[in-house]
């Protein structure tokens, strides 16, 4: 249930990303609880990387424990497609 950036391994940022894009899945209880358990690992609307891809560790966009304005983006597009 880490938040990865950028997208490697199935997690929980990547299940819920892939499925907001259905709406039979938006309207699913567990997709719910699974966006609900992303929004409360955020900080003031950021995401907050949680596990590195080791080779891109030195990387300022997906650096653990701090905020990621590309993974930030990527969140955003869920709020977008909930909207639709």
């Amino acid at each position: 249930m880490q938040v990865e950036y950028p997208f490697r391994n199935y997690n929980l940022f990547v299940y819920v990303y892939v499925l907001s894009f259905y709406k039979q899945a938006r309207a699913d209880k567990r997709f719910l609880e699974a966006l609900e358990a992303l929004k409360s690992k955020t900080v003031d609307g950021q995401i907050v990387v949680e596990r590195v891809v080791p080779k891109l560790a030195g990387l300022s966009f997906c650096k653990k424990g701090k905020t990621s304005a590309l993974a930030t983006k990527r969140y955003n597009e869920i709020a977008r497609n909930l909207q639709i």
